[in-house]
Formats: C-alpha cells, structure tokens, sequence
C-alpha cells in the first residue's frame, strides 16, 4: 500500500484525473454486467443513456477545441464562436431545405465556409487589435460584438432565402436505426461517431507533425521568442482561425438535428456556447485531450439530466455553471499567471477628466452647463408625455436598461470586473419583488429597498469567487450564472412556489399617483434613475471610488498604501448588485408578472455592449449608448439590422475609440473649454496640449544658458565664444 501512495503521489494531476476516470468506467462497466437489465444502475444510469450522452459530448468536444486553439494564440475567449457556426450553418440549412441542396455536398462547403469566415475574421477584425497591442480583456469584448453583428446577419440573410424556422429535424439523407438498451440511435448519432474521429485525428496529426503545427504550439507557449525565430505568427493566428471556424461550424451542423434550427442571436447564443465553454474551461483553455474528456462527461451529464428528471431539463445549466466554477476556482492561481497584464480597466483606458477647477465658476461654464441640464431634463420629461402608452413603456425599459448600464460603469469601467450577467441578478431582485408585492402587498419604497439589498447580497456572493477569478474568466463565470439564473431558479416549473402566479399589481404610489398610468410610471422610473446617477457620482468623487479605480489599477501599490483591496472590490460588487437589483424591482412592476424568460442572458450580453459602445468609464457615455440603441431597437423598420449596426459600432468604438461614445463627447467639451480659456485669458493647465509647429523652436532660444548656468558648465555668448561660469561655494 505504501508503494501505490508513493506511486499516486508522483503522478501528475492529469494522470491521477485519467486514472479516476479509469477507474470510474471499469466500475461502471463491471457492475452493469453482472446487474443486467435490472437494479439501481439499469433504472438511473443505463448504459443506452451513457452511451447517447458520449456522442453528444464528443460534439461538444469540437466546439471546445475551436475555443482553446483561439485561446492559445490569442490569449482571448471567444464568444463568438457559436455565431459564427450557426451564421454558415443557419445559411447551408437554408440553402438545403429551400434550395435542395444536397446534403453532402452542403455538409463540406459549410465547413470550407467556416473556415473562410474564420480566416476573414483574423484579418479583417482580430488582427487589427493585435496590431494596435489593445489589451486582451478589450478583444473579448470585441468578440461580443461580433456575435452581434453575426447574429443580426445570419437572421437577415436567411430571411433572404426564405428560411425562417425549421420544425422539424435536420437529419442526414440516410436511414439507420438501432437500440442500446434504452437509447435509439439514428442517422445522425452514426454521422457523429463517423465524423468526429476523423477530425481528432486530423487535429492530432496537424500539431503533431506538420511544421505548421508545431509552430503554432511554438507561438501559443511563447509568442515573443516565436517572433524571434522567425515564425510568422500572424500567418499562423489567420491558420487558427480558420481551424477554429470549420470546427465551430461542423459542430453547429452536427448538432443541428437535436438541437434545432432557428435563426438569430436569441436561439443561438449564450445556452450554445456555455457547455463548450465548460469544457474548455475544465482543460485549463490548452489541453486538448482534456476537453475532449471534459465534453464527453458533459454529454453524460446532460443525458442523464434528461433521463433522471424529464421534467426539469433547466437543471443542467446549473450543471454547468458548478463545472465552470470549480474549474476555475482550482486552477485560478494558474490562469491569473497565464492572464497577468492583459486585463484592462474602462476608467484607465479612458481618463475622463472633470472640468478643470479654473473653469467652474466661469459664468459661461455655469450656464452652459445649467442650460444642458434645463433642456435634458425638459426632453425626457415633456417629449415622453406626448407619445402613446405603448411608446412609454418601451422608454420605462430603455430608462430600467440605463440603470444596468450605470451598475456596470462600477463594477466593469471602475472595478475594472467584466460581468456578463447583472440581468440575472437582476432577476433574483426581481423574484424577491414580487413575492413580497403578490404576497404581502408591501408598499412601494419598502420593495424597492429589499431589491437592492438583494442584489447587492448576490453580487457580493459572485464577487467572493471574483478575488480569484478575473477578467474574461470572471465574464464566463458570470454569464454561466445569468443562464442558470434565467432557465432554472426563475422557472415556475422547478420552484412554483417562487414564481406568483396571480401576476404583479403596480401600486397606488403615497395614496395619489397611479402606477398603473404608463407616463407616470415612466417619470418615476426617471426619477430613480437621476438618483442613482447621483449617488453613483457621488460615489466617483468620494475617496471610495478613487480607491475602487486605483485599487484595479494597481493592485500591488493600492496594498502597499494600506488599502483593503478585497473590502473595496467586494463593495463594488455591492454597489453595482443594488443598483442592478433596483432595476429587476422595476422590470418586474413594469412587466405586471415573471415568467421564464424574464430576464434572458442575452440582455446580459446586449446591455453589456451597449455600454461597451457608449463608454464603460463615464456615467454619460453608457447613458448615452443605452439610450440610443434602446432606441434603434424600436424602429420597426430596421429589423435584425439593428444588430448588425450595434455589432459594427462596437467593433469600431473599441479599435477607434476606446473610451465610448462618452470620450468623443467629452473630447467636445474639453474643446469648448479650451475656446472659453482663452477667450478669457485664463491658464488652464490641463486643458494645454503639448503642441509643436513646424519650423519653429520648440524651446527657449536662451534655454542652453540657462541650463548650463544652473549646471556649472560653458555657457555660449552672442558670438559663439564659451566661457566657464564660476559656481560659487
């Protein structure tokens, strides 16, 4: 016994984990043996169900891969990968059902489709960053837009051909049928188990033996010293993904006949993505043969989910997000190592700066100002009385969405925290809300109150893993909790009890103003709105938010200052929780119910980006993208291509202009000071640019004397002559 605890304490964690593994299924299949067709095991983990859950975890498997290979060279997650399979993928299913064409032939050219996407994506978008050395938190976010914009055109494009829906399956164009045990396998289980092989191998064989293989594991290990040899590392990155993409939409079309088939973002997006990120997380983003491992146990899993608790599929996206987050939480010391220095602050990026002290008691710095805010206010208050209650509603959202967007500027462009999933906490708020409102009919500002305090709680309880877990990891994370959230804990068929079913009643508000009128419950939606612009700015003035900023900044030099960094990051979380808990009240009193779906992980994602394009490092500018697009949203006419053009702004803001569209507004303001200061002959030092004419010194003409007087050295005279200058002592 000693020599085997010797032995096991010499593996490897890979190797004890193969081993465990091992083990497991020798264990397993022994006793299905000798238990048959009866018993425990033959009624809860049938070896049909085991043996459907690794055929489709073998398809998971691929989409893992896709995921780790742009991880390794890119040093990025990308979440784009379900949409850029499922816009080839959406399109050759089209063409096969509306077209006819034929499946073997559609099968191949979409995946040299994905491929060429893949490959087009590099150079065009990915590339681009690289190029400018953007940090990597920021290309993650990048990735988001690209989804978006895929997901809009996938949705227009197929409308094109006349593909809107499939009801049916999408099987291959072959009959085969058989049963294992309790599982019937079809045409399309064969096509997996004949596919996926071969692409393993092919994989295996590419990095393996291939010099292009095995240059791209160079490059992954260390892109500086690959650089130094002399391997062409961006040839290599566009080689990847265009792998990447062939994977992502041979996996969309392998899957397309359990799965489903229907265009848009809304069908294809985070619940496609999670279980391969899970995988990919569970080997670390760099192990393949792990993934692979990982994708199978997921597919069991999920069989087994189904098979075990038919009425309650939802319970594997809790599956996933403990897989996400005990992969994570053991291996954070590590990936923290591998992610040090990409991470990136909105609130750094953009150095916002207020109006300079010499300026703020100028009288046309203080009625400009108050003129603004005079018109501002007069245009959300008056313009809104004049539309139908539908329209005001609709603005009662976008004003609930601004919230969120204002809970983000702390946590992600202070905190520096990329959350993609403030909607799911939200929805927790929201579920508090209306329990005490359907229940209890509790009085309005009390509701209000006990959903901010729940937010806050739950934001400090994802927060805590959050010391660990940063960055785009942390994004994972947090989506992972918001799909959870959304088709597990807020569905009425998993807690009944949670969900009111007699719906939500808006109140009498102080015994005089009807909730139930649509205009007043938008003035009042407003109304909080203002007040938590206020606190939150308050909150950047005060010695909190300047230690929050600072705190991400420079983590180390915050510490060595004696700042309790965790208490300040968790108090980010905090701040952020209530205000987007505030918001989940309003949704619910706005929406009079909660149902499933509520609160989708998509918004997550949506309002995420919104505030990404209108600037996450100023209250204004994510204001002012929420708002707008909240508005394009609206207009009927545009269809999906909002998507489309909230994808591409995206992209552009964070390649041109990092800060958002509130960094163009202030770079305005900043101009129109700097017209003021010299009108009026006022020296305002950080308003001076560091300017240089051509033609003209850019220096002193006497600057050489006086440097050399004030250092004791020859100073030249008016001829040219040097002569010592005699320092006294």
């Amino acid at each position: 016994m000693s020599t085997l605890a010797d032995r096991w304490r010499d593996l490897t964690g890979t190797r004890r984990a193969q081993v465990i593994v091992a083990v497991v299924v020798l264990v397993y299949a022994v006793w299905a043996l000798i238990a048959g067709n009866q018993g425990w095991l033959y009624k809860h983990v049938p070896i049909g169900i085991v043996l459907a859950g690794v055929v489709y975890g073998s398809v998971y498997a691929l989409g893992a891969f896709g995921l780790i290979l742009i991880y390794r060279t890119n040093r990025i997650i990308n979440f784009a990968h379900g949409a850029l399979g499922s816009f080839v993928g959406v399109l050759i299913i089209g063409l096969v059902i509306e077209k006819g064409l034929n499946y073997w032939i559609a099968l191949p050219a979409a995946v040299v489709g994905g491929v060429l996407l893949g490959a087009i994506t590099e150079v065009v978008v990915i590339r681009n960053f690289n190029r400018k050395k953007v940090p990597r938190l920021i290309v993650t976010v990048a990735t988001i837009g690209l989804a978006t914009a895929f997901g809009g055109g996938e949705a227009l494009l197929a409308k094109r051909e006349g593909f809107t829906a499939l009801t049916g399956a999408f099987a291959p164009p072959f009959n085969v049928s058989f049963q294992i045990s309790v599982s019937t396998f079809h045409s399309a289980d064969v096509l997996i188990v004949a596919v996926v092989p071969v692409v393993i191998a092919f994989l295996a064989w590419f990095l393996l033996r291939t010099k292009v293989g095995v240059a791209v594991r160079a490059a992954a290990e260390n892109e500086d010293r690959a650089l130094l040899l002399g391997i062409p590392v961006r040839r290599l990155a566009t080689i990847v993904w265009a792998i990447a993409g062939g994977l992502a939409v041979l996996t969309y079309m392998l899957s397309a006949p359990f799965e489903g088939v229907k265009p848009g973002i809304l069908s294809n997006g985070p619940t496609v993505l999670l279980p391969l990120l899970a995988a990919a997380v569970v080997a670390r983003m760099e192990s393949l043969p792990t993934a692979f491992g990982a994708g199978l146990g997921l597919g069991i899993a999920e069989q087994l989910v189904h098979w075990n608790a038919p009425n309650r599929p939802s319970t594997i996206y809790v599956v996933y997000l403990a897989v996400i987050l005990i992969a994570l939480l053991a291996q954070s010391g590590r990936l923290s190592r591998a992610f040090a220095g990409a991470t990136s602050s909105w609130a750094a990026v953009t150095a916002l700066k207020p109006i300079p002290e010499e300026l703020r008691r100028v009288p046309e710095v203080l009625w400009g100002k108050r003129v603004m805010l005079a018109v501002v206010a007069a245009v959300f208050i008056l313009v809104p009385a004049t539309w139908g209650p539908s329209n005001q509603l609709l603005a009662s959202y976008a004003i609930v969405w601004a919230m969120v967007g204002v809970s983000l500027v702390v946590l992600t462009g202070w905190g520096g925290h990329m959350s993609l999933g403030q909607f799911g906490i939200a929805g927790v708020s929201a579920m508090v809300a209306a329990n005490m409102v359907a229940h209890w009919n509790a009085d309005f500002f009390f509701v209000i109150l006990a959903a901010g305090a729940t937010g806050g709680l739950v934001a400090v309880l994802v927060g805590l893993p959050a010391l660990r877990i940063k960055g785009m990891f942390l994004g994972v994370t947090t989506l992972a909790l918001a799909v959870a959230l959304d088709l597990y804990f807020l569905n009425n068929s998993n807690f009944p009890s949670w969900i009111p079913s007699n719906g939500v009643k808006r109140p009498l508000l102080l015994q005089r103003f009807d909730l139930n009128d649509q205009y007043t419950m938008y003035l009042v939606c407003l109304a909080f709105l203002v007040v938590t612009i206020l606190v939150t700015m308050g909150l950047r003035k005060a010695r909190a938010g300047r230690v929050l900023i600072a705190a991400e900044n420079n983590d180390r030099a915050a510490q060595s200052a004696s700042v309790d960094t965790t208490r300040i990051k968790l108090a980010g979380f905090a701040v952020s929780g209530i205000i987007a808990g505030v918001a989940g009240a309003f949704t619910v009193y706005l929406l009079t119910a909660l149902n499933p779906g509520s609160f989708p992980a998509i918004d997550s994602i949506t309002v995420f980006g919104y505030s990404v394009i209108g600037g996450l490092g100023s209250i204004a500018g994510v204001l002012i993208g929420v708002l707008f697009f909240k508005y394009i949203e609206t207009i009927t006419a545009l269809g999906q291509y909002h998507l489309v053009i909230s994808g591409i702004s995206l992209l552009w803001v964070l390649s041109v202009v990092p800060g958002g569209l509130g960094q163009v507004v202030y770079a305005g303001r900043d101009n129109v000071l700097r017209w003021i200061a010299n009108r009026r002959g006022i020296l305002v030092p950080s308003l001076v640019a560091d300017k240089r004419v051509e033609g003209v010194a850019d220096h002193a003409e006497d600057e050489e004397s006086l440097l050399a007087g004030a250092l004791g050295g020859p100073v030249a005279d008016g001829n040219g002559s040097r002569e010592r200058v005699e320092v006294m002592q």
